[in-house]
């Protein structure tokens, strides 16, 4: 049987977490004595995994500390109560259990740490759609395709087969690097830029319906 695989961001796809996000932030620049962030400023700083959403949060202020200690103190802050102000975008679960009921395999790879996106996932009841929970740090972080052709080739996956969703240019640009298509979230919280999707959804609906389609 023909194998068939979607690969989903997390943040901005599947959740929507802009509120805890900006909380960590905003109580990690408490921690060290600077005033919080307005969530929308967070909001522009988010898709390239911790360090750099940390880097910019803090752009022209001197930390107390290195940038590593700085970025494990958000990180643990987050990761303490990471379902603070998120919840699934609307159809996310009933899509999901579509895709796989119509025999797709489901992943997650996401450039948030692996375990963060477990307890999420597990604590909004979805963990056990999903074959695979990719986090930042076990390979590199999107656009870098390594996730998708590892995903792929794991399960024996043609490109022609393969999606990856997201929110984000670096989710475009990872499935136009991997060779396969792409569908973009118009309804999340991350930026296109110059990238190029196949694909261009509003609803977590559409996009259910557009790969069942397809």
């Amino acid at each position: 049987m023909m194998k068939k695989l979607v690969m989903f961001d997390l943040d901005g796809t599947l959740i929507d977490s802009v509120g805890g996000i900006a909380n960590s932030v905003n109580e990690t620049r408490k921690k060290y004595g600077f005033a919080p962030l307005p969530e929308k400023v967070i909001e522009s700083y988010t898709g390239d995994g911790a360090r750099l959403l940390l880097e910019r949060s803090f752009a022209g202020e001197e930390l107390p500390c290195s940038v590593e200690e700085a970025v494990k103190t958000m990180v643990g802050i987050y990761a303490a109560n990471p379902l603070v102000n998120t919840g699934l975008y609307p159809q996310v679960a009933e899509g999901l259990r579509k895709l796989k009921d119509a025999g797709y395999l489901l992943a997650v790879v996401s450039n948030k740490p692996g375990e963060v996106s477990d307890r999420i996932l597990a604590g909004l009841g979805i963990r056990d759609l999903f074959c695979e929970n990719i986090g930042g740090g076990a390979f590199p972080l999107k656009p870098a395709p390594d996730a998708l052709l590892y995903l792929m080739e794991k399960y024996g996956v043609a490109k022609e087969n393969a999606w990856m969703a997201g929110d984000n240019h670096t989710d475009i640009n990872a499935a136009q690097a991997a060779g396969i298509r792409s569908i973009f979230c118009r309804y999340g919280f991350g930026v296109l830029n110059d990238a190029v999707p196949g694909f261009s959804v509003d609803t977590f609906g559409e996009l259910t319906e557009l790969i069942l389609s397809a």
